[in-house]
């Protein structure tokens, strides 16, 4: 069977909706084998797999997935209700994706013919692209701010345990070794219901200690639960209790570093993050992953920012040559009034999100 056979195959049986690009005819697919095998071979990251969007449906979100008939370009939408606005807000995380790049902007149009014709009034979209101007004259305006970060760091995922360690930088490489020497040790959780526990607890003192918002603990539950993951601990020789630890997620070729936490100890350095580190990296080779994406680093770092100790670190792993820089965020009002009106209370609910300490807000350069 062929791609394109396979597409049509786990599609919806009802009839395509009409077009709204450049010649493609979208259908909306509910297999999740051929959704991620479309995504993948898009170059698309974890955040437009199907287990992302059902993740993100136990939030309230609703996913709609769209593939265009010859596999060409796809994007998966979220879709969640603007309370006391009426519609919905519509958003494409690292989306959507296309085989061409110049073909975006017809995809984009397309994306929003479809969150219009489901009762979107604001659409916001993340194309994981390093430079994506003529959206503009798709009526997209560029945000100043993003949800996802715009500027990360890759390692490339080398063939063995050997091979990795020979590769990194050489502050990464000290790193290990102290770790190893100081008596830590690190590996993937064996009961991730009690180890899971314990790492949030390190994740609220990390949290605590650098003043950023978290999200309820239970959605770090699911997130482990409904995506391919692994929680890396690190401690010391003999100890129930980790000083470090890493949850990460898989998809296709890519691993990418999610979450990381690290205790405050006083009187020594054990540098256990190093380790945890390097054995996620490992984790990633035994998941099939060619890059591992350190998730974020601040795209104007200077020693005055507040992830200025993250970004060192981070940089301690990737050298030179090995940074990603993405367009960001652009969004497009689907209806004149009530666009304005999603705005305002987008903007509310960050701020009242904030206040509680759940979220540090949309990311700024």
């Amino acid at each position: 069977m062929s791609t394109h056979d396979t597409h049509r195959a786990y599609a919806l049986t009802t009839a395509p909706r009409p077009e709204y690009g450049r010649g493609a005819v979208y259908v909306e697919v509910e297999d999740k084998t051929a959704w991620n095998a479309a995504v993948a071979g898009l170059g698309g990251s974890v955040l437009q797999s199907y287990e992302w969007g059902e993740f993100r449906r136990g939030g309230g979100w609703t996913p709609l997935r769209l593939l265009a008939e010859d596999g060409s370009s796809a994007s998966q939408i979220l879709l969640r209700k603007l309370p006391g606005v009426g519609g919905s807000l519509a958003y494409a995380p690292h989306g959507p994706l296309a085989s061409a790049p110049e073909d975006l902007p017809a995809v984009a149009r397309a994306v929003a013919g479809h969150a219009k014709s489901r009762g979107a009034r604001l659409l916001e979209i993340e194309p994981r692209v390093v430079n994506a101007p003529d959206l503009e004259t798709e009526g997209f305006t560029r945000s100043a701010s993003s949800v996802q970060p715009r500027c990360t760091l890759i390692v490339p995922v080398r063939e063995s345990a050997e091979a990795q360690y020979a590769a990194l930088p050489k502050g990464a490489r000290y790193g290990i070794r102290r770790a190893l020497q100081v008596g830590i040790e690190a590996e993937p959780s064996t009961d991730e219901e009690i180890d899971l526990e314990f790492f949030l607890d390190l994740l609220q003192e990390t949290a605590d200690r650098q003043r950023f918002g978290l999200r309820p603990r239970d959605y770090y539950r699911r997130l482990l639960r409904e995506l391919p993951s692994a929680l890396i601990l690190a401690r010391k020789e003999g100890e129930e209790r980790p000083i470090a630890g890493a949850m990460i997620s898989t998809f296709g070729d890519e691993a990418y570093y999610l979450y990381g936490a690290s205790a405050a100890l006083q009187g020594e350095t054990p540098y256990a993050s190093y380790l945890v580190q390097f054995e996620a990296l490992s984790a990633a080779r035994r998941a099939g992953a060619i890059r591992y994406d350190l998730w974020g680093i601040p795209c104007k770092p200077h020693p005055k920012h507040p992830l200025w100790g993250v970004y060192q670190f981070k940089r301690k792993f990737a050298g030179p040559g090995h940074e990603e820089r993405y367009a960001g965020a652009y969004n497009k009002g689907l209806n004149l009034l009530q666009s304005h009106l999603a705005r305002a209370s987008i903007k509310s609910y960050y701020t009242l999100q904030r206040l509680r300490g759940r979220s540090s807000g949309p990311i700024a350069d």
